[in-house]
């Protein structure tokens, strides 16, 4: 999740004059340039409230976790930001995880092992979970199924070798599909899939399972779409991929088309597809838009809310996890506002927006 191809976000067709996708991850997750905070700089972290006000987003009377997406491994807003405050900050808002980008080196190593260690520390201290969603660096999909299934092996056996003390849950890839679709394909049928890379990408999630799994026996694995791509998903499991858990993106403009397409709430649609496995919703907002900000955080405000209430009301999702922490404004107008902080003065001093505020406990 370090850096996201949104040029791709609505490239999927969904109806006349209406495409959309989910979040891509496609770039490398090293950062150009590691900007440390010096040890003897203070730097101040000022926190100041959102003025709205509006009800209070709950989980309360139900099993649902609640977690958020972040890019503390490679971002500037996070590695301006001491691990430990932002372990604190998803405390403040009653949050149990914490879903990052991780790329593995060829022996497993995460390529920024200085900003893992103080943030395994303090989620650790927190009692904040943390997901890696592993990238899928060595798939090829000009390549055989043989190779890709050894090469997927070779990474998620070195990566659990090297941390599965650290972590039970781990992300298989991210929007895989966005490279799989044929064109004017939306995904809910096996029929919508290039077969040959399908094949090719299956074959790779599965040696990385079953390599992760070989170093880490308690290892629970999941792979994600999102949209009407629930057919990818249907097919990993028909390969043999033995994924423990259904990972699925849910952004605002597909909770307002879904009903055309008959489904007026995904979790029990997925729920009817896979009724043997846990829903976590891995990645959910509300869409960017020109709008003033008071108006874009309470669209952002009443998705949420809406949203944690229909996940709730369902007792097959155990998690929903936002994108993201902070807005990041240096990637481009679209990263500048998903964010659930926003920074008054880049990148000290930030104010909770109202979804955030409402979330506080």
């Amino acid at each position: 999740m370090l850096k996201f191809d949104r040029t791709k976000l609505w490239a999927l067709g969904v109806t006349a004059g209406c495409c959309l996708a989910s979040c891509s991850i496609k770039d490398d997750v090293q950062p150009a340039h590691m900007a440390t905070i010096p040890e003897n700089q203070s730097t101040v972290f000022a926190s100041t409230a959102t003025t709205a006000v509006s009800s209070k987003i709950t989980v309360a009377g139900s099993t649902l976790q609640l977690g958020i997406n972040g890019h503390p491994l490679g971002d500037q807003p996070y590695i301006q930001t001491p691990a430990t405050k932002q372990i604190s900050i998803l405390q403040g808002m009653g949050m149990n995880w914490y879903r990052i980008d991780c790329m593995a080196q060829s022996d497993g190593t995460i390529t920024v092992p200085h900003l893992l260690s103080p943030l395994l520390d303090a989620a650790a201290a927190g009692k904040v979970n943390i997901l890696p969603m592993l990238y899928t660096r060595t798939m090829d999909l000009t390549k055989s199924q043989s190779y890709n299934y050894e090469a997927g092996k070779k990474l998620g056996t070195n990566f659990g070798a090297k941390y599965a003390k650290n972590f039970e849950y781990y992300d298989l890839g991210n929007d895989l599909t966005l490279d799989l679709l044929l064109p004017g394909k939306v995904g809910w049928s096996q029929y919508d899939f290039d077969r040959t890379k399908f094949n090719r990408t299956a074959a790779y999630l599965k040696g990385m399972d079953e390599g992760l799994k070989s170093q880490d026996p308690n290892a629970k694995t999941m792979i994600s779409a999102g949209w009407l791509q629930y057919a990818f998903l249907r097919m990993c499991d028909t390969y043999g991929v033995k994924f423990n858990v259904v990972a699925y993106h849910w952004y605002s403009e597909m909770e307002r088309l879904a009903p055309n397409y008959k489904i007026n709430d995904i979790t029990v649609k997925l729920g009817s597809l896979f009724p043997n496995k846990p829903i976590w919703i891995t990645e959910s907002n509300v869409r960017y838009s020109t709008q003033e900000q008071s108006i874009k955080e309470q669209n952002q405000n009443t998705f949420v809310s809406n949203f944690v209430a229909k996940c709730k009301a369902n007792p097959q999702v155990k998690v929903l996890m936002f994108y993201e922490l902070f807005d990041e404004p240096l990637k481009s107008a679209q990263e500048g506002s998903y964010g659930f902080l926003k920074w008054t003065i880049p990148y000290t001093s930030w104010a909770k927006k109202l979804v955030a505020t409402n979330l506080t406990l």
